[in-house]
């Protein structure tokens, strides 16, 4: 498997660990501002598994089956998991570290492409990876913005 396989397997394991985490905090979070985060989480994990079906169904096309291999997606999901389960803090803390770290591996993911020259394979790469790293960054802000309360 090339490197740019191994970043786009990586890549969609990572979003299925942002859904999860996301989606576990929507279930487990308590407090007085239960209600608002409870429907935060929904909407930010939602958008998580719209990002991940669109990854998928277009790195299948560009990369092969290959990075949806089933136990090479598990074998990276519980990779991803396990570092975000270490974690200290609440669960608005963990969604926000695995978030940001996501927006930083985006970048080096589209950087690796371009080397690669899969950028320049379809032009929809390039939008799709955009499209998904601003989703992301719009779940950091409100990830913020309820931490600041």
């Amino acid at each position: 498997m090339d490197k740019s396989n191994k970043v786009a397997a990586l890549y969609i394991a990572t979003l299925k660990a942002i859904a999860l985490i996301h989606q576990h905090s929507h279930w487990t979070i308590k407090g007085a501002t239960f209600y608002g985060n409870h429907k935060m989480f929904d909407e930010i994990y939602e958008s998580a598994l719209t990002n991940l079906d669109k990854a998928a169904e277009k790195f299948i096309s560009l990369f092969g089956d290959s990075v949806l291999d089933y136990d090479l997606q598990n074998e990276l999901l519980n990779k991803v998991l396990s570092k975000y389960s270490k974690l200290e803090g609440s669960p608005l803390q963990m969604s926000l570290a695995i978030e940001k770290d996501f927006l930083k591996f985006s970048r080096e993911a589209y950087n690796c492409f371009e080397q690669e020259g899969k950028l320049e394979a379809s032009l929809g790469l390039d939008d799709l990876i955009m499209e998904i790293a601003s989703q992301r960054e719009n779940a950091v802000y409100h990830l913020q913005q309820t931490l600041k309360e």
